[in-house]
This record gives C-alpha cells, structure tokens and sequence, in this order.
C-alpha cells in the first residue's frame, strides 16, 4: 500500500496517521468488493410475449416451465385468434426459440400476469413476473402468462419468481 503525506500531515499525529491507514484500508477493501461485484451481476436476457394462446381444460398443470418443442406445447396451449389488431396468435419457431410458461390454477378472481425480467443465475434462467390479484368474478380463468426465447440461452433449469 502507498501512503503519501502531504504539507498537512507533516504535524500529524500518531493517531491521524493510523486514521489514515485504516481510512485507506477501508477505501481499498471497497473498492476490491466493488470489482467482485460487478463481476457477479447477471445480465438481462432478451424475450418477447405470447399472446393469444390459452391453456387446454384438459392438460395438466405442466410440471416445468420450459418448453422447447411444438409437440410438447401443443398438448399445453391452443389458439384464440381474433379479429382485429393483433388478433393472431404470436408465432413461435421451436427450432430457434423455446417457451417459458407460467400457468396459474383456475379462479374466480380477475388476475393479471407481467413479465419482467430474464436473467441466466448459476446455471439456471430466473424468470421475474408480477401477479395482480383483483376482485371476484362472476366466471373463472386460468391466468397464463408465455414468453419466448432465443434457444441459445436455453438452459435445463428454469426458475419462477413471482412477484406480488
């Protein structure tokens, strides 16, 4: 470590100068802890939402979130195409993307799901969404929410975090 003294410090005492070690040691440990830090930050993972997809009555709940083929999501998932803007469902190429799906079990209470966020964390993608409950209906619905992702992130371990 490198301490320099300055005309103001000439008249220092002892116990200034050990200030000044230990202010230093402190600076130097911050800044080390820092540089850990930045190295551990995950970064985001782009993805898109899927929209106008439904969860078939008589699939069940699926037991991984990841899906990676046509097959597999079409034992899942059918179609509700619409007219009108944005009416058709959003396509997916299972041979250069996969699907993250989070599907909620049936209620009477309007319930919203949002994406926000993809990030790759020791190994496994951390997929972040939020959940809004609202108020009892007169029906029910099976909240869905899907979103796709370019295959080169795929990874065998996907994980749900729900935010409220």
């Amino acid at each position: 470590m490198i301490l320099t003294t300055t005309p103001s410090a000439e008249g220092c005492s002892s116990s200034c100068k050990i200030v000044r070690l230990t202010m230093s040691r402190t600076i130097l440990f911050l800044a080390v802890l820092l540089s850990l830090a930045s190295c551990a930050q995950t970064s985001a993972i782009p993805f898109e939402e899927v929209n106008n997809d439904f969860f078939l009555n008589k699939a069940d709940l699926p037991g991984s979130p990841l899906i990676d083929s046509s097959e597999q999501f079409q034992k899942l998932f059918g179609t509700a195409t619409f007219m009108g803007k944005d009416g058709q469902p959003t396509s997916i190429d299972f041979d250069q993307e996969f699907v993250i799906a989070v599907v909620n079990p049936v209620t009477d209470r309007l319930t919203e799901l949002t994406p926000e966020s993809l990030r790759e964390e020791n190994g496994e993608l951390v997929f972040t969404y939020h959940e809004t409950i609202g108020e009892r209906q007169s029906w029910t619905m099976q909240p869905v929410l899907l979103v796709k992702v370019d295959r080169k992130y795929k990874t065998d371990r996907v994980r749900l975090d729900k935010r409220p």
